[in-house]
């Protein structure tokens, strides 16, 4: 990734690809350790769906006359990216090995997982500026698959605090 200047699309679909790995290990993982059978169902789609979104984000890496976006000043992108990526997205071995197990409760999981899911479509939302033509189109049907996923996980995750709060 670089240290100044503007992501290229090379590296954005490199990165999508990544979250999508990250993210299945982690519902991997989360489905494992779920104790609710709703729940654990939810973490086993949403893993099947990290995988179609790979396979997805794979097709779309760019040919050699790679786009970049137009930043309002330079860096600006790159700056914002960077930091999403450092704070919240990318750090896949330990969120599965040192995250994941300190979730106690379904809820937990479930919450968790829906800030993951939040984050990757504010990505989304940045990558999706530098696609054209067909891959923009893939590109918003993976950011409403994710606004249905965000969706799914705040409904049970609500359904599990107030089960937990009985």
């Amino acid at each position: 990734m670089p240290e100044a200047g503007v992501f290229s699309a090379s590296e954005m679909v490199d990165i999508a690809v990544q979250l999508e790995q990250n993210g299945y290990a982690f519902y991997q993982g989360a489905a494992n350790l779920a104790h609710l059978e709703e729940v654990k169902r939810l973490l086993d789609f949403l893993a099947k769906e990290e995988q179609r979104h790979e396979s997805a984000f794979q097709s779309m890496q760019p040919e050699e006359g790679e786009h970049r976006p137009a930043p309002e000043y330079p860096g600006q992108k790159s700056a914002y990216i960077q930091a999403l990526l450092e704070e919240r997205l990318l750090p896949s071995d330990e969120v599965v090995d040192k995250v994941l197990p300190g979730l106690k409760s379904d809820a937990e999981v479930l919450e968790f997982a829906l800030g993951f899911e939040k984050d990757t479509i504010l990505f989304y939302y940045e990558m999706r500026h530098m696609m054209g033509g067909a891959h923009r189109e893939i590109m918003d049907d993976i950011l409403e698959q994710e606004k249905l996923h965000v969706e799914r996980l705040r409904r049970l995750c609500r359904a599990c605090r107030r089960s937990e709060e009985e």
